[in-house]
């Protein structure tokens, strides 16, 4: 057979697909093309899978003269549906509903995707082929969740008092016996292993589900020959993730499909025209949802695509915020480093209030060297790469925010250029608050406490700093750094002041690795604490200071001030605040004047 070649769809038209089984368990499909009006759309059923590597091997018979090739994965997820679904339903699959070799159409429909399965009257979420534990799996999704949905109520009355999300969001530790009672018992292993299995798909990881299931008002989850209701699927998850303590730590996943079905759950208090009315329940036109484009990047940063850019693609359709994707903006012709340079320009201009710069935060190079977080030595260091994966912490490289140190309007408002002259270059005003002169080698817990390295760390910092800037004694100025500027509440309690508490704090810390390993030891080194513990000196103060220094580093500027700063900086980098970014920032000056890079 020849292959099936596509007719261009006309503006506002889409692509359906009807399949047909034959006695000898054959597939073949038919396409049809049809107008696409999304206030009253025809009925169809749309399908979200897996499209696993892109080798386009098994041959489907298309409108009876030809053959198109489609992934192992969606023959396998098209011989399950058609079990599930009514003989000549219409159904719409990207896979073979786009033309995938046409980027211009690929472009298109990508942007219609969020509407489509918003307007289907019912989506299909294919998990992959049964396993033996799979029906056992089934049984107790289908059980557990029940018993959150009874708890949670109706999540269509969610402005209402008979939705109470939070009491399923709360960790409770749920007994043996009142699991028993509830028809679940933790006792039972092998169900519970299968639950566990049951959310270990690659599905759960895909970025274009966030699109798929989300807006979908009718859902249901298939795996081979099993079906389960997806809003089921969510509860159990839920209930799990906060009741199952006794149960959930010994599952191991390669995917946390628990947790990534807990987290497309948004905030509705966090909704951009969002509607959601009970009253819409059976109308063909379903409501629709809307969140800040920047919030659904951070939130589903940790999810796959095959195409890097989908990683913005795919949820540009839930977005909302104050514009319009623009005629054009989504292009598979473009590579990833302009889709993300321009997702960045988009987020500067749709920036709430004064703080449009923040975005920058999401540049912010991290530790993870998996294979999914790519390094590119051009990559413009104000851009996110959103394939990157990103947190806060010493395990990711990243110090911990501070929410006092956020001033939104310390530094005047961004505003963003019309038509930049370089996509990759942003140009803002700023103030320079100081060159680094000095920058301390420890950014560690382990190497400033542990290793007594802060009273040398002190020391140094009086020696460049002979008089403060604000007339402010050096000593209390470096103390207070260890501590990112604030006091500990301990300290507070008992009406220590900062004069005491700087001269104090590093004589507790010779206390606080005093040793320990014998009772005589443990005696000597308690006594020594006392004085302290009066102070309000205690693991709180280490604590603070864990935050405050970790993935940081301290430093001098040439006039005079002490900071902490990112653990990349170097002596000769500046410290800026900036117009809209609500943080000072470290940048690197670059070739030219006036140019610099982003560190952190």
């Amino acid at each position: 057979m020849e292959p099936y070649t596509y007719t261009p769809l006309p503006p506002g038209h889409i692509r359906l697909v009807t399949l047909t089984l034959s006695p000898a368990s054959t597939l073949s499909a038919t396409l049809t093309i049809v107008p696409f009006n999304e206030d009253d759309p025809q009925t169809y059923t749309a399908l979200s899978y897996v499209w696993g590597p892109p080798t386009f091997s098994y041959p489907l018979e298309t409108n009876n003269s030809s053959v198109l090739y489609i992934t192992p994965t969606l023959s396998s997820a098209l011989h399950s549906i058609i079990h599930h679904s009514p003989p000549g339903t219409p159904l719409w699959i990207d896979q073979i509903c786009i033309n995938q070799a046409d980027n211009a159409e690929r472009s298109v429909q990508v942007k219609l995707m969020n509407t489509l399965y918003n307007r289907a009257a019912r989506v299909i979420a294919y998990l992959g082929p049964s396993v033996p534990s799979t029906a056992m799996a089934v049984s107790m999704v289908e059980r557990v969740g029940k018993i959150a949905r009874d708890k949670v109520g109706d999540m269509f009355l969610w402005d209402s008092e008979q939705y109470h999300p939070e009491e399923l969001k709360t960790v409770e530790e749920v007994s043996d016996e009142r699991s028993a009672e509830l028809g679940v018992p933790f006792t039972d292993v092998e169900a519970w292993d299968a639950f566990s299995e049951f959310y270990d798909r690659e599905w759960y990881e895909r970025v274009w589900i966030v699109q798929e299931i989300l807006p979908a008002r009718n859902a249901v989850v298939i795996c081979g020959s099993f079906s389960v209701g997806w809003e089921l699927v969510k509860h159990a998850a839920v209930w799990y993730r906060y009741k199952a303590g006794r149960v959930s730590a010994r599952h191991k996943r390669k995917v946390d499909g628990i947790g990534l079905t807990c987290g497309l759950d948004l905030s509705w208090n966090l909704r951009m025209g969002t509607e959601y009315l009970k009253e819409l329940m059976g109308q063909k036109t379903n409501p629709t949802y809307k969140w800040e484009l920047l919030r659904l990047l951070r939130t589903f940063r940790g999810r796959k695509a095959t195409d890097p850019r989908d990683k913005v693609y795919a949820l540009l359709g839930l977005s909302a915020g104050g514009w319009d994707v623009p005629k054009g903006w989504v292009d598979y012709d473009k590579d990833v480093k302009r889709v993300f340079a321009e997702t960045a320009r988009m987020l500067l201009k749709s920036g709430v209030g004064n703080a449009k710069l923040d975005v920058l935060l999401d540049a912010r190079p991290t530790t993870c060297s998996c294979e999914g977080c790519p390094v590119e030595p051009d990559w413009p260091s104000w851009v996110p790469d959103w394939r990157r994966h990103f947190g806060e912490g010493c395990e990711w490289g990243v110090g911990r925010s501070y929410a006092e140190w956020h001033q939104e309007y310390e530094c005047g408002k961004y505003e963003p250029e019309e038509e930049p002259k370089d996509l990759f270059a942003l140009r803002t005003e700023g103030v320079i608050l100081g060159w680094v002169t000095y920058r301390s080698p420890y950014s560690h817990l382990q190497e400033i406490v542990m290793d007594g390295h802060m009273r040398e760390t002190r020391n140094v910092c009086v020696d460049l700093v002979s008089e403060y800037p604000t007339g402010e004694d050096v000593d209390i100025a470096v103390a207070m750094t260890m501590v990112g500027g604030r006091l500990p509440e301990p300290l507070k309690e008992k009406g220590t002041s900062v004069e005491v508490y700087a001269e104090k704090y590093l004589d507790f810390l010779d206390v606080l690795m005093m040793p320990w390993n014998s009772d005589e030891e443990e005696r000597v080194r308690y006594e020594a604490w006392l004085p302290y513990e009066k102070l309000g000196l205690d693991n709180e103060w280490l604590q603070a200071v864990l935050q405050a220094y970790c993935e940081r580093r301290l430093f001098v500027l040439d006039k005079g001030y002490v900071g902490l700063g990112n653990h990349h900086m170097e002596e000769g980098d500046v410290i800026a605040k900036l117009a809209g970014l609500s943080v000072p920032c470290v940048l690197r000056p670059g070739v030219e004047p006036n140019e610099y890079e982003f560190v952190g």
